[in-house]
C-alpha cells in the first residue's frame, strides 16, 4: 500500500467518478483504474461498486476512506513540520447542528482561516447517535451539539454556553397563548425539528 494510492482512492471517493478522479490528478484514467485495483488486491476487499456510470464505496471503502484522511493530514502535519511552515495544514470535520452553525460559525471560521489559511473545514449535520465512535475512530475531529446533558466515555466534553429555546406556533394552537410550555405540554402534539444525518 503507498500514499499515491490512498491519495487516488480518496479522490475517488470525494468524486465518485474515476474520470473526474484522472482529471483532477492529471493521470490517465487507466493508472486511476490501475492504482485502486491494486489497493484492492493488497488489502483482498472490494473499496467500489460499480453500478452503470454509478461509481459508490462499498463498507470496507467507507472504513478505508477515513483511515487515508487521517494518513493525508499527517502528511501534511509531518511536512509542515519538517520544512518549518508557519500554517498547520490538514483539515478538521466537524459535526454541527445547522442552526449553530448559521449563526456562530461565520465569525469563528473567519478567525480560524485568518489563523490557519491552509487547514480545510468540513462541517456536517450533527447527530449523537454514534458521536463516540466517530471522534474515538477519527472520522470526525469535533462536534457541538444542543443538548441538556450528554455522558461519552473516552470523550472530552466541555460545556460553551447555554440557549433559550423558543417555541414556535399558530396563534390559533392550544398553547399560544401560555408564557411557559413545559416538555411534558408536548405530549401528544405535532412538531416539526431538524433533521440530522
Amino acid at each position: 500500500m503507498e500514499l499515491r494510492q490512498l491519495k487516488t482512492f480518496r479522490t475517488v471517493a470525494d468524486n465518485l467518478s474515476f474520470t473526474k478522479t484522472a482529471e483532477q490528478l492529471f493521470m490517465a484514467q487507466s493508472s486511476v483504474s490501475a492504482q485502486i485495483r491494486a489497493l484492492e488486491e493488497t488489502l483482498d476487499v472490494k473499496l467500489f461498486d460499480r453500478i452503470g456510470r454509478r461509481v459508490l464505496l462499498t463498507d470496507p471503502g467507507r472504513k478505508l476512506y477515513e483511515y487515508a484522511r487521517r494518513m493525508e493530514d499527517m502528511t501534511r502535519e509531518i511536512r509542515s513540520e519538517v520544512t518549518g511552515s508557519e500554517y498547520a495544514r490538514g483539515s478538521l470535520t466537524i459535526r454541527i447542528p445547522e442552526t449553530l452553525a448559521s449563526v456562530y460559525m461565520p465569525g469563528v471560521v473567519q478567525r480560524f482561516h485568518g489563523k490557519n489559511p491552509e487547514v480545510k473545514l468540513i462541517f456536517i449535520n450533527c447527530s449523537d447517535l454514534q458521536l463516540r465512535e466517530e471522534l474515538n475512530s477519527g472520522r470526525i475531529d469535533l462536534a457541538f451539539l444542543m443538548t441538556e446533558t450528554i455522558h461519552l466515555k473516552d470523550v472530552n466534553i466541555q460545556m460553551l454556553k447555554t440557549e433559550n429555546l423558543i417555541l414556535v406556533s399558530s396563534p390559533a394552537h392550544l398553547l399560544a397563548g401560555q408564557e411557559k410550555i413545559r416538555l411534558q405540554d408536548l405530549d401528544g402534539k405535532t412538531l416539526l425539528l431538524p433533521k440530522t444525518d
